[in-house]
């Protein structure tokens, strides 16, 4: 009995912090919590130095997105700060920036963010992304769904 009490606590605490690291999801405003997201998780030596002095600027305007434009922008100018051999083969800045340039809906937007990201080699991401990764595409399809709507 002890047992069945102590695994139902347990797995009680472990749905409490999963959704605690999954971002609400059912508006555009929370397009700007899944960059927020992306832009802690990639380690700072993967950036260029000009990240240093563009990284606020570029989490403001991340928290500001309304719309798919706003959000490919923010995205498109994130990349343009990471070293280009961050990324893995087959993947460039510039091909993810032309991307960017042909986003018109929320879903083209979240297509450009989650290539990004699956473009980024694992050693440009913290080693606690792994953990968070898969509740964050999620919330990603989510908006990239809820946005058809």
């Amino acid at each position: 009995m002890k047992k069945l009490f102590a695994s139902l606590a347990l797995l009680t605490l472990s749905c409490q912090l999963l959704q605690a690291q999954l971002p609400k999801v059912g508006s555009i405003a929370n397009a700007g919590q899944l960059v927020t997201q992306l832009v802690n998780a990639i380690k700072p030596a993967a950036f260029t130095s000009e990240f240093s002095g563009a990284k606020e600027g570029l989490l403001g305007q991340a928290q500001k997105i309304s719309s798919a434009a706003e959000m490919a922008n923010t995205v498109t100018s994130l990349i343009g700060y990471v070293k280009p051999d961050m990324f893995k083969t087959g993947t460039t800045g510039k091909s993810l920036i032309d991307l960017g340039s042909k986003a018109k809906t929320m879903g083209d937007a979240a297509g450009l963010l989650k290539n990004f990201e699956n473009g980024l080699k694992p050693e440009a991401l913290t080693d606690d992304w792994s953990g968070m990764r898969t509740g964050w595409l999620s919330a990603l399809n989510q908006l990239a769904l809820n946005q058809g709507k």
